[in-house]
């Protein structure tokens, strides 16, 4: 249905501030829980340039730490995937391999440190997940048992550490479920179901990332086909923020899923309208969206309307090729323009 991208959410970001090493953490706390609460605050109301504002302060006072940088990282990855924006790419780069370099020294210095590891873990799982969705499959599953090999140990470290599961949960979760792109490793279970259990201790028992969890069982559902759950668990988190750009995607698909064209085309609607009033437009986005206004026209028998939605997407296309979220859908809206044609010669 679409290219599946599980990222994790930049709850991350307020799990890893909990578990600073004490040191550091009664060195920094007083003025790093204040920037870290505002930034974390702007993030989840998707102002991203406030929040990113807010994290870089964190490099400014820390550059040895990998704290800042991660937390950058995190944002830029939420803004690129929410938005099909990727004007920020090459600053996520920039900012995640930073924080997988700094991370990595610091585990050096400090090897039994859960928060270190966890630090370490959480970006190279960012790196890897923006190495699957364009491609890199080899950097991806090394980055991915890398970054599960850094979460189990602060889990072995910290056992209460019940946010780790979060991150556990989707390693062992997406693994399986993309265990096809691996055939020719003999080692691949099957652990989806163990994945969603341990996303549930994340939701359950964790102390930051139960609503970050759950929002991430909007996309493990959607790739189980199990559209109710993803609508059910998609009211369960809007009240964090009813217009978040993820949240209404995942819904929209579900409804796809469904085959329940009127409720996507509502949702597909109503998320253009937030995709067009935001600062982090990027018509990518908008091209998927009118696609599938299109299609759910057609499948309603709105002719005249789907040729209307396919023609506003097609003046995109110039604006749209290569952005790795636009390119699968370059050949749907060909696909859809075909089928329109014949059906109105039909008639």
């Amino acid at each position: 249905m679409l290219k599946i991208i599980s990222r994790f959410s930049l709850c991350l970001t307020i799990v890893f501030l909990s578990y600073l090493e004490p040191a550091f953490a009664e060195e920094i706390k007083p003025d790093l829980d204040s920037i870290i609460v505002r930034g974390v605050d702007f993030i989840r109301r998707d102002k991203f340039d406030q929040g990113i504002a807010e994290f870089k302060k964190v490099i400014e006072l820390y550059p040895d730490e990998p704290a800042g940088y991660f937390f950058v990282g995190a944002s830029l990855q939420g803004l690129i995937d929410d938005y099909r924006n990727e004007k920020y790419n090459a600053e996520f780069e920039k900012y995640i391999n930073l924080a997988i370099k700094k991370g990595n020294a610091k585990v050096d210095e400090n090897p039994n440190s859960a928060s270190e590891h966890f630090y370490l873990g959480g970006a190279l799982g960012y790196r890897g997940i923006y190495r699957s969705f364009r491609g890199n499959w080899w950097g991806a599953f090394r980055d991915g048992g890398n970054a599960y090999s850094h979460l189990k140990k602060a889990l072995e470290l910290d056992p209460q550490l019940y946010d780790a599961y979060y991150g556990v949960g989707a390693y062992h979760y997406w693994k399986s479920a993309k265990s096809k792109l691996f055939w020719w490793l003999p080692f691949f279970g099957d652990e989806r179901k163990k994945g969603i259990q341990e996303t549930m201790i994340a939701i359950q028992k964790g102390k930051y990332a139960n609503t970050e969890a759950a929002m991430s069982l909007l996309r493990i559902y959607l790739e189980e086909k199990d559209y109710p759950s993803v609508i059910k668990w998609g009211e369960e988190v809007k009240k964090v923020n009813p217009d978040n750009p993820f949240r209404l995607w995942m819904i929209a698909y579900a409804y796809i899923g469904l085959k329940n064209w009127d409720e996507a085309q509502n949702t597909f609607l109503y998320l253009l309208n937030v995709l067009k009033s935001s600062p982090y437009y990027d018509p990518a986005g908008e091209y998927e969206c009118r696609y599938w206004l299109a299609f759910t026209n057609f499948n309603l028998g709105n002719l005249q309307s789907a040729q209307q939605e396919l023609n506003r997407a097609i003046q995109l296309e110039p604006e749209v090729k290569g952005n790795d979220y636009a390119e699968p859908f370059l050949d749907k809206v060909k696909g859809l323009q075909r089928e329109i044609s014949q059906k109105l010669k039909s008639k």
